[in-house]
């Protein structure tokens, strides 16, 4: 089973204990939401932009059939995996949001904020999306999650995993009877072919750590952030693969800056090695730009310190 899950595409997942459906009920390209329903329970998995808010929520309607939205797992509190979670409570108020209190103090800051809605309506603007209703005010959470901390949700039983690297905030949520991780981008983002490329804003070491942590796992199932829910020995694979590829990129980086390489021409060097074909379909050039200043400096200050 290979093969991005596109808007309203579902997978028929037979479980160790339970079978269940994944469906990507994300209305946009970068805005993918991952809708997991079993007999017992639905589960939203990060809930994608805000401009297309009122769009998801027909599509989880369509999935659900009458049934109520349970849970909203929020992995991180980036634009594109919370600003639809307050058009969900609305429509399903008893729905519960899991998060870090870290990332819910991010969402209420007005800083943050204005952020955000800078952010969603860039994407707005790339989809033709003139205009939309704003609810970043609503952004909140009911579920305050630590690592460690472990949240039954009908058949699953989910121990919360801290991942930071991608953000400070970054989780995970693994079920061990099930051996199903619920990622997040620390763990690594899907860039076609069977690669899988870190994403850190926040260090390179404490992203490799969370790897590791990751790696330590016994995982048959994992659900991807913008992808699929992959099976098999194909998690674990990827998983290494990002870990491997984490550490070829920072000695690339280290290289051409010991040649003397500018800002530009280090990130042109991070650009061949992750930001693949897939990956240009699926993220602004600008904002992988964005992201490799943050990463650049982080590599070689603390791989410098360690010479």
């Amino acid at each position: 089973m290979k093969g991005k899950l596109h808007c309203m595409q579902t997978r028929d997942v037979k479980g160790i204990n339970v079978d269940y459906t994944v469906t990507n009920v994300g209305p946009c390209i970068g805005g993918e939401a991952m809708l997991i329903v079993t007999p017992k329970v639905s589960i939203l998995v990060d809930s994608g932009f805000g401009f297309c808010g009122n769009q998801l929520v027909e599509n989880i309607r369509k999935v659900l059939n009458g049934r109520d939205l349970d849970f909203i797992f929020l992995s991180h509190s980036h634009y594109d995996h919370v600003l639809g979670s307050p058009y969900c409570k609305r429509a399903w108020p008893n729905a519960k949001v899991v998060t870090t209190e870290y990332a819910l103090n991010i969402m209420k800051k007005d800083s943050a904020k204005a952020t955000m809605r800078k952010l969603d309506a860039f994407a707005a603007k790339i989809f033709k999306v003139a205009e939309y209703e704003d609810l970043t005010d609503m952004l909140d959470a009911d579920i305050l999650v630590k690592d460690g901390d472990v949240i039954e949700a009908g058949e699953f039983s989910f121990r919360v995993y801290a991942f930071p690297g991608h953000t400070k905030d970054s989780i995970g949520f693994y079920d061990e009877k099930e051996k199903f991780l619920l990622s997040c981008e620390t763990n690594g983002v899907y860039v076609g072919d069977d690669e899988m490329v870190p994403q850190y804003l926040v260090g390179y070491q404490v992203t490799l750590d969370s790897m590791d942590r990751g790696l330590a796992l016994d995982v048959r199932y994992m659900l991807l952030s913008h992808y699929d829910i992959i099976i098999g020995d194909r998690c674990m694979k990827l998983l290494r693969r990002a870990r491997e590829m984490a550490v070829i990129g920072a000695q690339e980086v280290m290289e051409g800056y010991r040649s003397g390489m500018d800002e530009q021409q280090l990130i042109d060097v991070v650009k061949k090695r992750y930001y693949t074909e897939y990956a240009r379909a699926i993220q602004p050039e600008a904002a992988f730009d964005e992201n490799a200043k943050y990463m650049i400096p982080m590599v070689i200050r603390e791989l410098s310190q360690k010479e």
